[in-house]
């Protein structure tokens, strides 16, 4: 009789751990379904990259709807997802698109040593002042690249600096996701 009582003694022990491990299971999965994404505590960006670079400014030709650069540059990064690699950027910074403010549209590619791209474009404002540093804000937007990032989408927050009488030592930071949907 002892014998019966602790096998069914054990049956009963092995549903009620069953029981609760679905049950356990099922609530985290309705709690981590519920929890939206402002009540995530921890964010660890898979972007995270640094460029330094030198920057070419040449006056755009519209005086009038832009009265601003064309500017191109060339550097190094730094960070995830790519370890390092060159830096190249087009841009157009406008003075008469936004009222008190640079306006700044361009793209940049980041080319590791290996070949692979990685392909951004980015929108980024900051005060018109008579201050000779600048501190572009704004976002950055992946369009791709090649190798690795053929498939690659994402964006984030990118912030500059820039010396308007130094254009040889410029820099600049992303701080975002990457997603890769190939």
């Amino acid at each position: 009789m002892a014998r019966i009582t602790r096998h069914w003694s054990a049956r009963i022990a092995g549903v009620v751990a069953g029981t609760l491990l679905i049950t356990g299971g099922t609530a985290g999965v309705t709690f981590a379904a519920e929890t939206s994404p402002s009540a995530i505590v921890a964010y660890l960006p898979s972007v995270e990259i640094t460029s330094n670079f030198a920057v070419v400014a040449t006056p755009h030709p519209d005086t009038v709807g832009c009265n601003g650069y064309n500017v191109t540059g060339t550097g190094t990064s730094t960070g995830r997802p790519v370890t390092t690699a060159t830096w190249a950027q087009t841009e157009v910074v406008c003075t008469a698109t936004i009222p008190g403010k640079y306006d700044i549209k361009g793209t940049a590619t980041m080319t590791q040593p290996n070949g692979d791209r990685l392909n951004i474009s980015y929108a980024l404002t900051a005060p018109l002042t008579s201050d000779t540093m600048v501190y572009p804000t704004g976002t950055f937007k992946i369009i791709g690249g090649t190798g690795n990032y053929e498939f690659a989408a994402g964006s984030g927050k990118m912030n500059a600096r820039v010396n308007l009488l130094d254009h040889d030592h410029v820099s600049s930071s992303l701080l975002g996701e990457i997603q890769y949907l190939g």
